[in-house]
């Protein structure tokens, strides 16, 4: 079981609270990208693996992409943030806001399908709605959430 700090559980259900997206979500992607912020871009306050856009401040670092189906490593620029609530914020917005992700965000009450719907927009690897799922699962993640409905099955 991943221990994550009241500061990560804060900033994940408050993410919730703003944007809609279930704090579980979350804080399984901050346990899968960064250990829990324990291990990402130095200095980027990034712990949900999110990748900069052009221009923005970003912080390059070495990462994995699936291409082609197969485990590549590259160099990626992830989005620099001041803090780890405003990297929650940011993330929640991405979700909520961002037309790719309008079919998951229609099943935010469903944690399990949320992530399942979101996972081919988010990353390359191709198990990473299964790995999301197992870490809610395996630290009874959902328990964070703030609305009932968002619970999952």
């Amino acid at each position: 079981m991943t221990v994550l700090s009241n500061e990560i559980v804060q900033g994940a259900q408050a993410a919730e609270k703003t944007w809609g997206v279930p704090a579980c979500i979350g804080l399984s992607q901050c346990i899968l990208e960064s250990q829990g912020f324990k291990l990402m871009p130095v200095g980027s306050n990034n712990g949900l693996g999110i990748q900069a856009l052009s221009g923005l401040p970003s912080v390059a670092a070495p990462s994995f992409e699936y291409i082609h189906g197969v485990r590549e490593p590259v160099v990626e620029h992830f989005a620099k943030f001041t803090s780890i609530a405003d990297a929650f914020y940011e993330w929640g917005k991405l979700l909520a806001t961002n037309p790719v992700y309008a079919d998951a965000f229609a099943a935010r009450d469903d944690w399990i399908t949320f992530i399942l719907r979101m996972a081919p927009h988010y990353a390359t690897a191709p198990n990473y709605a299964a790995i999301l799922i197992e870490i809610v699962k395996a630290n009874n993640l959902n328990q964070y959430n703030l609305s009932i409905a968002a619970k999952g099955t």
